[in-house]
């Protein structure tokens, strides 16, 4: 198995834990602290993803740990299906390494990693460190790499290319320094647009990627069943998907303050309802782009929330990455 898994839990003692004792961790240390670590490792190891997700959320019910759901049980499941020989891709800012599993994961005591957020471990052994992301990933991995869930398993044709390069020590062609600098061109551009006019670009990019409707509801127009917090600015259906798109954007400068992160991710929690039928009839998928950076370890707090960060400079990349054209239709609030 290839497997990309983001060190996201305990950073400082899972580092430690890689470091002194060759293994790689994963959180949920609520079941190493309530001896369950044992049984949890027997059925994911007899069972597939589906019963073993069943299994998670009955044991988080038993025990009463409300954030054991369906979705946080699939990272653990793909961890817990490592074995001897596979390769793990492990992600660090700019970079990543590379660490080949030499064991089976196990549990870990919440003793051995000082009551931290560490329920789990498989030995490893390093294969490369800390290799630059733009010489050796190619749009795929690059994209895959972004996702903000703990791990994601890839496929042989996946990380094939990248193998070879790093067998033959070659690089792939780096076209990194012009696509930073069409990116930095478009992010001058963004931030000169008004607050609508940077709804109406999301509205467009939503459209550009194959939204069969979409709307930017109006201000003054909130759902009397909502709380009076929920407001969301730009709304796009993918009716073959049967996911509705929520955004809320914001168009800021600088550093994100907590405050205002925290109250923007309010306002997408609680819109429960938008009043019109055809976007309340799909499942909802939330979105909060802005343009300010944002603290990694705010954006990695709202983890259960299942929303989607986009900050800083990203929207500029996935408008590049897209081939968005922008021209005066841009502009227009249409809904199409």
């Amino acid at each position: 198995m290839y497997l990309m898994h983001r060190i996201s839990h305990e950073h400082e003692q899972a580092k430690k834990l890689l470091e002194s004792q060759s293994k790689l961790s994963i959180g949920y240390g609520d079941l190493g602290r309530n001896k369950q670590t044992e049984k949890v490792l027997a059925v994911a190891s007899k069972h597939d993803k589906r019963d073993f997700a069943k299994f998670f959320v009955n044991l988080g019910a038993e025990n009463g740990l409300d954030w054991m759901t369906r979705v946080r049980s699939y990272s653990l499941y793909n961890f817990l299906q490592l074995s001897a020989g596979d390769t793990v891709f492990v992600p660090s800012p700019g970079k990543f390494s590379i660490y080949e599993v030499t064991g089976i994961p196990e549990g870990l005591p919440a003793e051995a990693v000082d009551n931290a957020d560490l329920g789990f471990a498989v030995p490893v052994k390093i294969i490369a460190k800390s290799l630059s992301r733009d010489d050796y990933l190619g749009s795929t991995l690059t994209s895959k790499f972004k996702v903000r869930w703990t791990n994601l398993v890839l496929s042989a044709d996946e990380v094939h290319d990248l193998l070879n390069n790093l067998d033959h020590k070659t690089t792939i062609a780096n076209f990194s320094e012009t696509k930073n600098e069409i990116i930095k061109n478009v992010q001058a551009y963004i931030d000169e647009l008004s607050p609508h006019q940077f709804e109406l670009l999301v509205k467009s990019y939503l459209e550009n990627l194959g939204a069969d409707r979409t709307d930017i509801p109006a201000k003054n127009g909130k759902y009397i069943d909502n709380k009076p917090v929920a407001d969301v600015d730009v709304l796009a259906q993918f009716v073959n998907l049967g996911i509705v798109i929520q955004v809320q954007v914001k168009h800021h400068k600088g550093e994100e303050s907590a405050k205002d992160f925290k109250h923007a991710v309010a306002q997408l929690v609680e819109t429960k309802f938008t009043g019109i039928e055809e976007y309340d009839s799909l499942i909802p998928v939330k979105w909060l782009i802005i343009t300010a950076t944002v603290d990694n370890k705010l954006i990695d707090s709202i983890a259960p929330q299942n929303i989607r960060v986009i900050q800083g400079k990203e929207f500029a990349e996935l408008l590049v990455d897209s081939g968005l054209t922008i021209n005066e239709e841009t502009f227009t609030n249409i809904s199409r």
